[in-house]
This record gives C-alpha cells, structure tokens and sequence, in this order.
C-alpha cells in the first residue's frame, strides 16, 4: 500500500511511502525490501526496486548510502555518504529508506524544489532538517512557500532510550513510563523546523509507527529486518 501526502499533487509533484507488502523478497525481508545491506538478495531488493519504480512512473529511483549524519547533498545522479538531498529535476524519487527513522520531505512550491532528508535520533539532534531548510533558503526559498512531511517512523509510546540519548534532547521530547524514556522524533524535528521559519500549518506529521504496525519494516521490533521506503518526486508531466 501507498501512504500519500496529497498537498504535494497541486504543486506539480507527488511525496509517497510504501508501506512492507507487494514485494517479492523472503522472510525475513518480506518482502518490499529496497535495502542492499541488510542481507537480503541483491536480485530481490533489484526486482523490489523495479516495482517501485513502475508503480510510481519515475525514471529514476534516487537512493544515498544513509549514515546518520548531517550532511546534505544536491542531487547528482550517484549514490554518496550523506542524509539528505534535493533536487529540481522532474521524474527523480528522492528516496529515503527507513525502518523506524524518520523521513523527512521537503517542497519549495513555489520554485519547484524537493528534498528528502533522513532523521533517526542522530539526525534529529544534528538538526539535519533544519541544515536542509538552510539549504533552501539559500538557494532563495522563502519559509512560507515551503511545505514539509514526516513520514511513517517510530511515535514517542515505542522509541525507549537510554541515558546517553535522552541527555542529549530537552526534556520535553521525553516522554517517562515505567521508569524508561522514550523520545519523540517528531515532536523534536517539527520544532527545529518552526525554530527556522516554518509554520505549523505548513507541517503534515502522518503519525503512522513503524513499529504499532506490522506493516512496516521496524528494526526495533525485529532486528533482522528489511527496509521500507517513501520520498518525494517532481511530476514530468
């Protein structure tokens, strides 16, 4: 199934998540797994792509090789070290794998500019979403023509940290039960982007959690696991 942000289809462009199914890879990356690294066949995760690829109508599938950093890239058609891109091109899916993570989108619609970023509680403290708006602004974005996505990642009832993680965040991003801590991601990437400019109503959190639902690939949940993915392209139509 397709998880859609249906704003992004006035603007000329479409910002999806797949969710696990309609893939053809085995237990247990069953079986839409879109990673190489996890150890499932590369000719499944190839066929896997395939079937994104024609079910969205994009020439190309963009992919990085994701390292829970802050670093931001101009999309140029190779896969490189880096947690964000964007682009202008048409029929490019900038892609995020994700598997509790958050995938974060990004569209100036004004200027017709896209990004993806990728944000677990490394990218989260980085502030790699608001690098990526740093971006955009420089390139001459202005905050109120920009319209931003969290994608399905795990809620602040499912991410339990330790100490050495929950020290690192205002405490209001923790959420206390049982005597553990559980951090909310979104809470803490939706105030970096207001911090830099952006207003709330501009702001879709879809609140799905990869690891509530067996719909999803969750490396929490499971461990040895698959990947899912969603992004956002510009329509060449």
């Amino acid at each position: 199934m397709i998880f859609e942000d249906e704003r992004y289809r006035q603007f000329g462009a479409r910002c999806v998540f797949f969710d696990r199914e309609s893939g053809v890879s085995n237990p247990p990356f069953d079986s839409l797994n879109v990673s190489y690294t996890v150890g499932d066949l590369a000719l499944n995760v190839e066929k896997n792509l395939e079937i994104v690829k024609k079910q969205l109508n994009v020439s190309t599938i963009a992919m990085l090789n994701q390292i829970h950093s802050d670093n931001i890239i101009e999309y140029n058609g190779e896969v490189v070290d880096a947690d964000g891109f964007f682009t202008d091109k048409k029929g490019v899916f900038l892609s995020i794998k994700f598997a509790d993570c958050c995938p974060v989108i990004f569209m100036d619609v004004k200027n017709k500019i896209i990004a993806s970023v990728h944000s677990g509680w490394k990218g989260a403290y980085l502030k790699i979403s608001q690098k990526m708006l740093e971006k955009l602004y420089s390139l001459g974005s202005k905050s109120e023509d920009i319209i931003v996505t969290l994608g399905p990642h795990i809620c602040e009832n499912c991410y339990e940290v330790k100490d050495d993680v929950a020290n690192l965040f205002d405490q209001k991003f923790i959420k206390f039960k049982d005597g553990k801590k559980f951090l909310s991601l979104s809470s803490s990437i939706i105030e970096s982007l207001v911090e830099k400019g952006i207003n709330m109503n501009n702001i879709v959190d879809l609140k799905i959690c990869t690891y509530e639902s067996k719909d999803f690939f969750s490396y929490r949940r499971d461990k040895l696991t698959g990947r899912n993915i969603g992004g956002v392209f510009l329509l060449d139509y």
